[in-house]
């Protein structure tokens, strides 16, 4: 099931069961969780490869939104970059 649509479904479940003041506190601490962590991406590179800290980023990245959309540039140096071949007949 696709992510979007499983959240949807989740929120016109639980909405109409919370009091509108609750629906919209938990509305703020939402967007201001996702946008601390998306900030805390920005900044933070990639931790190396078996280290501690790597399930912490991978959990800051995704509550971020921050998937394969604002590569760090440690990220986007630790893969190889996509090439394009062309095959030229003459």
């Amino acid at each position: 099931m696709d992510p979007t649509t499983l959240l949807a479904s989740l929120f016109n479940y639980v909405l109409p069961m919370l009091p509108a003041k609750y629906a919209a506190a938990a509305s703020v601490i939402g967007s201001f969780a996702v946008s601390t962590c998306a900030l805390i991406a920005y900044f933070w590179p990639r931790p190396a490869a078996g280290s501690k800290l790597l399930p912490l980023y991978d959990v800051i990245n995704k509550l971020g939104l921050n998937g394969k959309h604002a590569a760090n540039a440690d990220d986007a140096v630790a893969q190889p970059p996509a090439t394009i071949s062309q095959d030229k007949k003459s």
